[in-house]
């Protein structure tokens, strides 16, 4: 995966600018490799196919959104019939034990890494900004983040085998 992202993302990030300014090619490239990091290699016959076809849906997606849904006003909002529904038990238990697995991960990462993760995808910050902050260049950035996911993503995967049962035949 490592060397994937060496070989790939200034491609990829190219690639990106293809859909205008309205999309941002850092944020969808470190999506796409987010979103390849979380899915089995070993069922993809073409990682870097897969990656790209990724990235060309999350832009085209992005650019749907930016377009924006019409707004109509209503006057009373209850008359909407919308009701709120509150998570099973069962999700609430399942997401917060997901939670306790992600902290601890963050927990043992190198502090600069998890500071650039947190900044960029909790914060919302750019590379640049985050960078900036760091004192370090945007590329040093995306490796950070990068590092940080996969580790996150290695963390999650072994804690979720630990917690699969296994049945004895």
């Amino acid at each position: 995966m490592d060397e994937l992202y060496r070989q790939e993302s200034t491609k990829l990030e190219r690639f990106l600018r293809r859909f205008g300014s309205r999309v941002s090619s850092e944020d969808i490239a470190q999506e796409s490799f987010l979103k390849l990091c979380a899915t089995d290699t070993a069922a993809i016959d073409s990682p870097r196919a897969y990656l790209f076809r990724t990235a060309r849906n999350l832009a085209i997606n992005a650019l749907r959104r930016d377009k924006g849904a019409p707004v109509r006003f209503v006057a009373d909002p209850e008359s909407l019939g919308a009701a709120a529904s509150a998570p099973s038990p069962e999700a609430s238990a399942s997401t917060a034990e997901a939670i306790r697995h992600l902290n601890a991960a963050l927990a043992t990462l190198d502090p600069r890494k998890r500071q650039a993760l947190l900044l960029f995808r909790v914060e919302g910050w750019s590379y640049r900004e985050i960078g900036d902050k760091l004192g370090v260049s945007h590329r040093t950035v995306e490796r950070y983040v990068a590092d940080a996911v996969l580790h996150c993503h290695l963390a999650l995967t072994a804690d979720a085998r630990e917690d699969t049962p296994t049945t004895a035949e």
